[in-house]
C-alpha cells in the first residue's frame, strides 16, 4: 500500500510539474505583431548588464514589456545573462513579435509580450 501510494505521488508531481513547466512558445496578446521586435528589443535592453536580479521583475519600452519569471526559487542573473535568455525569442525561435523562451528546466522564463500602459515592476539586488 505505501509502495502504491509513493508511486501515485510520484506520478502526480511528474503530471503537475510538466503542466507547470515553461516552454519555449512565440505566444502573446492578440495586439503583438512582427512590427514590435524593435521595441521588444529596447524593453530587453533595459536590463542593466551588471546588475543582479534575483525575483520577479519587468522592463518596458513603448507597448512591449521584458518579464523574467519563475516557478519557486529564483537564480540570481545578471541583466547580460538575462538578455542572453531573451536572445533566442527572436532568433532561434523565430518569434516575429511576441514569445517566451524556457530555462533552468522549464523552471524559469523570460518573455516579451504586448502591454498598454505598463510600468516597470521589480527591483534589482
Amino acid at each position: 500500500m505505501a509502495k502504491s501510494f509513493a508511486l501515485l505521488v510520484v506520478a502526480a508531481v511528474a503530471t503537475f510539474s510538466g503542466v507547470v513547466a515553461f516552454k519555449d512558445n512565440c505566444n502573446g496578446s492578440s495586439f503583438c505583431n512582427k512590427n514590435m521586435a524593435a521595441t521588444c528589443q529596447g524593453a530587453i535592453n533595459r536590463f542593466s548588464d551588471g546588475t543582479t536580479y534575483n525575483d520577479y521583475v519587468t522592463r518596458t519600452n513603448g507597448n512591449c514589456v521584458a518579464i523574467y519569471l519563475c516557478i519557486g526559487v529564483y537564480p540570481a542573473l545578471t541583466g547580460a545573462q538575462l538578455k542572453g535568455h531573451f536572445a533566442p525569442i527572436h532568433g532561434a525561435q523565430g518569434c516575429k513579435g511576441c514569445g517566451s523562451h524556457a530555462f533552468n528546466n522549464g523552471n524559469c522564463e523570460v518573455t516579451v509580450n504586448f502591454c498598454a500602459n505598463c510600468l516597470d515592476s521589480g527591483n534589482s539586488n
